[in-house]
């Protein structure tokens, strides 16, 4: 059986900088392989293959099953265009269609009305539903198989096959880290998480691979391409809160007993943290966290059906004092949110380095496949469309003002301050193993430059509206100022040569103006 897999074009509204490779049809498609299926993955971004270009390369592979990975709507448009085009290229020819990803899981009855209806779409994880039709199709019984299909977890994950890397040499030619699976789902049971979906029907939570399963899949990495550094994009890489320092430990020493000097990120819940568990992380070669901080008011944790961590800043400290680059998800905005909390949180974020542009502008979204878009969708929508992305409304009288104030003076630093932020991992990679100390502390420079202006325009913002004498002449001139710094930091990121296509950053800037 044949298999064309497909990341489609995201017509996303925001510049990203950061290009993931495609984890999720790379896993779909090693199972695929073990089952002796041909498989193409062909990725809009990474390839940088136009809609059409995606169709002829799709056809010319002469497919039984074509599949799309789709994240959002926005990339419905990519979809639509590749199935129409496939068909017109493709001629007589019949293929088996397949979507899965976040948008046919978190909004599946979308999912349902705006796809074709010759696709058949797969909520949760893929892997056996693609082993399962596979078996299916090769006994000819694919006429009644059904639109939707729920996945079942993989409870083991050791038992997966290691994903496809058909873009390593991406990977090496940019010093972009390799990704890594090391565990799926989460021990939390946050109301407005999006991913709670991707745990699967059968109620599986959090699932770990072994020390052992991870360490021998980067060791074969690092022989075979000579990876050094890694990002584990887990939403919860040390699993359970009780078990963290052992998996910490467990994995530590399979990395020493293979002699690998290498570098890794992961995310991390700050409750799952210790001593001793930071003890083994570094010494295996951690450098980059995500952590999820939100807030610092424990009743918060309580509506969000968060557990509260009254040691999340000891960690931050002991992180950065060990090394770690430190980079955390904040809920500055949120329904509850007052003057004196913003002030506040952003103080404790802006004293420990961590308030940026995305920390800074960050609000509780209801987001499609949460327990909030749930709760708020049946709440007086005032006939409003409400099954994607929508912002709960603020209590505070005069917040959604501040807020909107706070987006648009910052806008312009959006794109320097993220592409600067994006560029650091590769930034302290090449310091590790390349000895370029310079380099490293010149992007850094850039950074604070950008989170110091930052902090300078909100703190401004916040004292006037907290005052009552927000102006529309000091928005216009925090704006003007903004501009051209934004315009002399993105100069010294090009001179410095840490933006590979120049004129990419300079139009999307120049779109944002």
């Amino acid at each position: 059986m044949r298999w064309v897999l497909i990341r489609p074009l995201n017509r996303s509204l925001y510049y990203d900088p950061e290009i993931q490779e495609p984890l999720g049809i790379e896993y779909i498609g090693a199972v695929l392989k073990r089952l002796n299926c041909s498989v193409l993955i062909l990725d809009s971004a990474l390839d940088g293959l136009s809609d059409e270009r995606l169709a002829r390369r799709t056809v010319s592979f002469e497919p039984d099953a074509i599949g799309f990975s789709i994240t959002t709507d926005r990339e419905l448009q990519s979809v639509a265009n590749v199935y129409r085009l496939c068909q017109e290229l493709g001629g007589p020819k019949e293929y088996l269609w397949m979507a899965g990803g976040n948008f046919p899981t978190s909004e599946t009855d979308k999912a349902l009305r705006f796809l074709p209806a010759e696709f058949h779409l797969i909520k949760y994880e893929g892997e056996l539903v693609v082993e399962r039709l596979y078996r299916q199709w090769k006994d000819g019984a694919c006429q009644g198989w059904p639109r939707l299909v729920e996945g079942e977890a993989v409870t083991n994950l050791d038992m997966l096959p290691f994903p496809l890397r058909p873009y390593t040499h991406y990977l090496l030619n940019y010093g972009w880290a390799f990704n890594l699976q090391g565990s799926r789902g989460c021990c939390s049971t946050c109301r407005y998480c999006a991913s709670r979906g991707m745990r699967a029907r059968n109620g599986a939570q959090w699932r770990g691979r072994s020390a052992e399963s991870m360490a021998v899949e980067m060791e074969y990495l690092y022989d075979k391409y000579h990876a050094r550094t890694f990002n584990f994009v887990d939403e919860d890489f040390l699993g359970p809160p009780l078990l963290s320092v052992v998996r910490a430990e467990e994995f530590s020493k399979e990395i020493a007993n293979r002699n690998l000097f290498l570098t890794f990120g992961i995310q991390i819940r700050p409750n799952s943290l210790s001593e001793e568990t930071i003890k083994w992380l570094t010494a295996a070669g951690l450098k980059y966290v995500f952590m999820g901080i939100e807030s610092d008011n424990p009743s918060d944790f309580t509506a969000w059906g968060r557990s509260y961590c009254p040691d999340t800043w000891k960690w931050v400290e002991l992180l950065q004092k060990n090394g770690v680059e430190v980079n955390v998800g904040t809920l500055l905005f949120h329904p509850e949110s007052t003057p004196e909390g913003i002030r506040s949180f952003a103080g404790k974020l802006y004293s420990h380095g961590l308030f940026n542009y995305r920390t800074a502008i960050n609000r509780l979204d209801a987001m499609p496949g949460s327990l909030f878009h749930e709760q708020y969708s049946k709440v007086g929508n005032d006939g409003k469309d409400l099954s994607g992305i929508f912002a709960l409304p603020f209590k505070y009288s005069g917040m959604e003002q501040f807020y909107k104030n706070v987006l648009r003076v910052l806008a312009p630093i959006e794109i320097p301050s993220m592409h600067g932020l994006c560029a650091l991992p590769i930034a302290q990679t090449k310091r590790i193993f390349g000895k370029n100390e310079e380099i490293y502390q010149r992007l850094k420079g850039i950074n604070i430059k950008c989170d110091e202006r930052v902090s300078q325009c909100f703190f401004e913002l916040l004292d006037l509206f907290e005052s009552g004498s927000a102006q529309e002449e000091t928005i216009m001139r925090l704006l003007s100022e903004n501009r051209t710094f934004s315009k002399s930091i993105a100069n010294v990121l090009i001179e410095s040569g840490f933006v590979r296509a120049p004129e990419t950053l300079l139009e999307a800037m120049r779109n944002e103006q």
